[in-house]
């Protein structure tokens, strides 16, 4: 039994990739350094490569975008199980018997891919609807905290929709920001984000957004079960209209 050790960027997957097929191994185990390690296992540590990922793209490329797009966003699935090598075998039979592989649903590899596909796409397509910007400083500042990697998905949504605004996004769950200016865009790692107290002009579309959102309730017609469903607790936190801070707004607008 064999393992990889890895530095957790994507090319470093794509080199553990390369290595596999360099050294005719298939690992039961790929992970990172920081991850508990069995006991019972050798554990190879494999350097990142840009030219062995390099390589992985473009032959997964030649069979085809679709099949590029779907091993680059599996990574950014952390709901999968054991992802990396999911994505390792799922490449393996791409390779094997071409892209008409990645529609075999019946093979386990295959629907757990596709499975942690469906869930990472749905939460950014649900945290693009749900985020929630405040301004700081003639800067735009959201804090989401997805289960997923979907903060390149994020990007791309609000590249198209804000293009002239300054913003910055923060995933605080996996430490990475994406921070967009008139001169450029790009994605950084950040422990951790205190942001400043908000204007008053912040304060003030705070506390007249969190009126029409009272104001428009029906309370005779409230189903609680009904929201949770169509809104999950989980995003709330970030969401206007459900921070504790209402009290504080409405006081700094008086």
């Amino acid at each position: 039994m064999t393992g990889y050790l890895y530095d957790g960027s994507f090319d470093g997957f794509l080199s553990c990739v390369f290595e596999s097929y360099a050294r005719k191994e298939d690992p039961l185990l790929i992970q990172t350094a920081d991850q508990d390690q069995p006991f019972l296992m050798a554990m190879t540590t494999v350097v990142t490569r840009p030219e062995r990922a390099r390589r992985v793209e473009n032959g997964l490329k030649r069979l085809s975008n679709d099949i590029w797009e779907m091993v680059r966003d599996g990574f950014l699935c952390d709901c999968i199980k054991d992802r990396e090598v999911n994505l390792l075998r799922l490449i393996r039979q791409l390779f094997q018997y071409g892209p008409s592989a990645a529609v075999n649903y019946a093979d386990p590899v295959v629907h757990t891919v596709w499975k942690g596909l469906r869930h990472m796409r749905e939460e950014g397509h649900l945290l693009s609807g749900f985020i929630r910007f405040s301004e700081y400083n003639g800067v735009l500042v959201s804090v989401i905290s997805p289960k997923n990697q979907v903060l390149p998905m994020l990007a791309r949504h609000f590249l198209t929709r804000f293009p002239g605004e300054q913003f910055m996004i923060y995933d605080q769950n996996h430490k990475v920001a994406f921070i967009h200016t008139t001169q450029k865009s790009e994605f950084i790692e950040v422990q951790s984000l205190t942001l400043p107290p908000v204007g008053r002009e912040e304060a003030a579309f705070r506390a007249m957004w969190r009126s029409y959102f009272n104001h428009a309730a029906i309370p005779q017609r409230e189903n609680p079960l009904c929201q949770r469903t169509h809104l999950s607790l989980r995003y709330r936190p970030w969401m206007t209209e459900f921070t504790d801070d209402w009290q504080e707004a409405c006081r700094l607008t008086e």
